[in-house]
């Protein structure tokens, strides 16, 4: 084969790949431009549960203020009210401010409307739900999005608190859930609560705590359920699920949601802290006599929803994690659903093979020439 030879396959090689190439990016660029947006069917709800998410925290933050609660702004960064202190006498555990801050955006409603339908819960449907007041904002999350979706919960609540939640005496959840129900945000009001994890550190440092619990209990009207830890972990769990089939008249919910981690939901066991966050599609099966709501609610087939490791649901749905100074406003975006046009992604596939096997089939035939008389 002669040089000149040699220079003209190698040429004709790399306008072949050359065309191909623009073609291929041609074709990508049309698919592209004829792709269709289908808007989210669930946008109205969503942007609804943000909405009453957002009012609701901006109602908290004024009557807190009103009743003299300072809003220390050195660590509620955003300002949205939802952020306690570092430590009092309801103080449970130790709490990710982080994770708190993290917890206060609205689009917290957007993910549970979201985890909910993923879920197959419908409107009118009953759903069970497990709250303690280490998370707020994410209880109104939860309460916003039962809202937009017309469904019926049923809550059973916890007083105490992580650090930087709901653990100012005074401004516990149970007083927010009264003051949102007050001011006609939501109807539903807790059925029952007890202490948490106040029982467990004995009421804080000089045993005040579990008055002050109590007296939460009692000046918002709910029925107090006694529990005594990790003592009573079994016939505490098996009263709750009582509560809960009395409610619904012996039904089974459409969904139990659990927000944090309170030992009632886990249980008394490693495999509580192992379960993921979000829409569980498996729970670990357990057979400690000594677990926990989540496990029993699973075992019955009702979906279960978990919301905790709140960094790594933020993360998921691309929330800010532990946001700098926003917007109180701000709006949340909802998400559309892109889909492409398949008779014309048929046709750009059809006329890229089309190309290839012409390319190919010339390729064959000048393979099979003879060598040239060597000018070029």
């Amino acid at each position: 084969m002669t040089i000149c030879n040699l220079y003209r396959r190698r040429a004709c090689s790399s306008l072949t790949l050359g065309i191909l190439a623009v073609a291929a990016l041609a074709i990508i660029a049309l698919t592209e431009a004829a792709r269709w947006y289908q808007i989210d069917p669930l946008r109205d709800e969503k942007n609804a549960a943000a909405e009453w998410m957002q009012r609701s925290m901006e109602i908290i933050k004024e009557e807190k203020l009103k009743a003299g609660i300072p809003i220390d702004r050195r660590i509620d960064i955003n300002d949205t009210g939802m952020i306690g202190v570092e430590y009092t006498d309801i103080t449970t555990t130790l709490g990710s401010l982080a994770a708190k801050r993290t917890s206060a955006h609205s689009a917290f409603a957007v993910v549970v409307v979201d985890l909910l339908d993923r879920a197959g819960v419908r409107p009118g449907d009953n759903v069970a739900i497990n709250f303690s007041g280490s998370f707020p904002a994410l209880n109104i999350a939860v309460l916003s999005a039962a809202k937009a979706l017309r469904l019926r919960p049923v809550v059973i609540s916890s007083v105490g608190s992580s650090a930087y939640g709901a653990n100012q005496p005074d401004m516990t959840w149970l007083d927010m859930e009264r003051i949102l129900i007050a001011n006609g945000i939501f109807s539903c009001r807790s059925i029952a609560a007890s202490l948490g994890g106040i029982q467990d550190t004995m009421g804080g440092l000089d045993a005040t705590g579990i008055d002050l619990g109590r007296e939460a209990i009692r000046r918002n009207g709910i029925l107090q359920i006694e529990e005594g830890g990790h003592s009573t972990l079994v016939n505490d769990v098996r009263r709750r699920i009582d509560l809960f089939d009395r409610a619904f008249d012996g039904g089974k919910p459409a969904a139990f949601i659990n927000v944090g981690g309170s030992l009632t939901s886990f249980g008394d066991g490693v495999e509580g802290h192992r379960i993921p966050t979000g829409l569980l599609k498996k729970v670990p099966a357990v057979r400690n006599p000594e677990r926990g709501v989540i496990f029993l609610m699973d075992k019955r087939g009702v979906p279960i929803i978990h919301l905790l490791r709140i960094k790594s649901i933020a993360a998921r749905y691309g929330i800010p994690v532990d946001p700098p100074p926003v917007s109180a406003g701000a709006p949340v975006k909802i998400q559309t659903k892109g889909r492409y046009y398949a008779p014309f992604s048929a046709a750009g596939l059809s006329v890229m093979i089309a190309l290839i096997l012409t390319i190919r089939n010339k390729g064959s035939r000048h393979s099979t020439d003879r060598p040239g008389s060597g000018r070029c």
